[in-house]
């Protein structure tokens, strides 16, 4: 089932606005490269512009919860595929299928420059943390907006096909100082991760979302994207 024009707008609307994930280990910095801030790695780097029509990117998606008032835990496929625009061949698009055991869904298309994965997922984000909260999804919206400004950046290393990557991670805490502490509960502690290396197609590697109990116990919630394959076609004639 594809998703409706409106649900489409109301992902671009978030794009022009929002933020995420994965562990690796922090590099010193080096002087030579210039360190990116969070709004240009998330929305103005333009990953998929390198890449020929045809290309697919494969990600793995895992979301699991411990209480079922959490939600159901599930495992999804994810694959983007670039190609030409409808009206011109000239312009390249982006399409995301999605697969949760026989049920397709899809999101798109989307101009082929930054990496659309992450609108999908904290598209997801919003509507899940408004459900949970009882919140209001324009709040929700709002603080994932400020958060993506003020996330942290930092020199990454992680291991992809075969062989150590430099890149960078980009981490934040969009609740922690929230005023509506009570109502978001658990919610509070929920920390995005996200991973991004022009050394990977598609630009980003991995989001890692975990939501950790006031305890310190196991996480309560943990959502992982991940890039498994990146197969680059040649350009369609």
């Amino acid at each position: 089932m594809r998703l409706m024009p409106r649900s489409l707008l109301l992902r671009l609307a978030l794009a022009a606005t929002l933020p995420m994930l994965a562990g690796a280990a922090v590099l010193p910095v080096r002087a030579a490269i210039a360190q990116p801030g969070p709004i240009e790695l998330f929305f103005e780097t333009p990953y998929l512009a390198k890449l020929p029509n045809g290309t697919q990117l494969s990600y793995d998606y895992a979301h699991t919860t411990a209480r079922k008032d959490l939600g159901d835990s599930f495992d999804e496929k994810m694959q983007l595929t670039l190609t030409p625009a409808a009206d011109d061949a000239s312009k390249q698009m982006a399409k995301v299928d999605i697969r949760r055991g026989n049920a397709d869904q899809g999101a798109g298309p989307f101009p082929a420059l930054s990496n659309p994965l992450t609108l999908v997922l904290m598209e997801r984000e919003a509507k899940e943390i408004t459900d949970l909260s009882k919140g209001s999804p324009f709040y929700i919206r709002n603080r994932l907006r400020t958060a993506l400004g003020e996330a942290t950046v930092e020199p990454a290393s992680f291991d992809y096909d075969g062989k150590s990557v430099a890149g960078w991670k980009m981490s934040m805490v969009p609740f922690a100082q929230d005023p509506h502490k009570q109502q978001l509960a658990e919610i509070i502690n929920r920390r995005y991760e996200f991973l991004f290396s022009d050394a990977v197609p598609g630009g980003l590697y991995a989001i890692r979302v975990v939501t950790p109990p006031a305890d310190g116990g196991a996480n309560l919630i943990e959502t992982k994207l991940t890039l498994i394959d990146g197969a680059a076609s040649s350009p369609a004639k």
